[in-house]
């Protein structure tokens, strides 16, 4: 099989070999399956539309002034009646 990587791809499986990682490139694409093997695939409309703002660029870290505003924001939705979800209640 013969494949075409990006040049950001590319980029990425030569650093791996250069690190002395890896030897080949297979090496380094045969890992990186095996990886992906090992990732469930997701299909949530909110985890896409977080991806794609991730890729704009559009992220803010996360201090602890974040997290007690979405902590008051989670607590306002239930003070609404409006549903929060699981892993933000805990």
């Amino acid at each position: 099989m013969n494949i075409t990587l990006t040049p950001e791809a590319q980029a990425i499986v030569d650093r791996e070999i250069e690190s002395g990682r890896y030897e080949t490139v297979e090496a380094v694409v045969v890992q990186a399956l095996y990886q992906l093997e090992d990732v469930p695939f997701v299909d949530d409309e909110l985890l896409v539309e977080a991806r794609a703002q991730a890729d704009r660029g559009e992220t803010r870290e996360l201090t602890e002034e974040v997290m007690r505003e979405l902590l008051d924001r989670a607590r306002d939705s239930s003070r609404e009646g409006k549903s929060v979800r699981d892993e933000v209640k805990y």
